[in-house]
This record gives C-alpha cells, sequence and structure tokens, in this order.
C-alpha cells in the first residue's frame, strides 16, 4: 500500500488513514473503535458512518491522550 500524506486540512479519516496517522495497527484501532461504540472507553473519540465504513474526527485524534485498545478482563 503506498503511503498517503494525511493533509492538515482533513476533518474525517478513514480508519486505515487513522491507523497510519497514529502510527498504529488497523487492528489496534479496530478495537479502540469498537471500545468506543460499546461506551466502554475512548469517550473523546468522534465516529460517525459513512455506508458501512467509520470514519474518526482528525480533530479528536488530535485531543486524545491516551487510546485505549483493551480493557482489563475481570
Amino acid at each position: 500500500m503506498a503511503n498517503q500524506v494525511i493533509s492538515e486540512s482533513a476533518g474525517w479519516l478513514t480508519m486505515q488513514q487513522a491507523a497510519t496517522y497514529l502510527g498504529v495497527s488497523i487492528r489496534g484501532l479496530k478495537y479502540a473503535v469498537a471500545l468506543k461504540k460499546q461506551d466502554k472507553a475512548n469517550h473523546s473519540l468522534v465516529l460517525k458512518s459513512f455506508g458501512n465504513r467509520t470514519l474518526i474526527n482528525k480533530q479528536s485524534l488530535d485531543e486524545t491522550d491516551k487510546i485505549i485498545i483493551n480493557t482489563p478482563h475481570h
């Protein structure tokens, strides 16, 4: 896959773009988004559905200190 440059003016990123932007795996990011959708973690992320895709607001990524990809198992 070719490297994509994320412009400063980008408002919404695909999951792949967001993973590249954060320097994490797409798998890890999918876990983080799933936790957000379940309302268990990553509350500051702003998501929107576009067809069957989930888009992530770039500004919410910039403003998030830590993205959680798993929760403790009790």
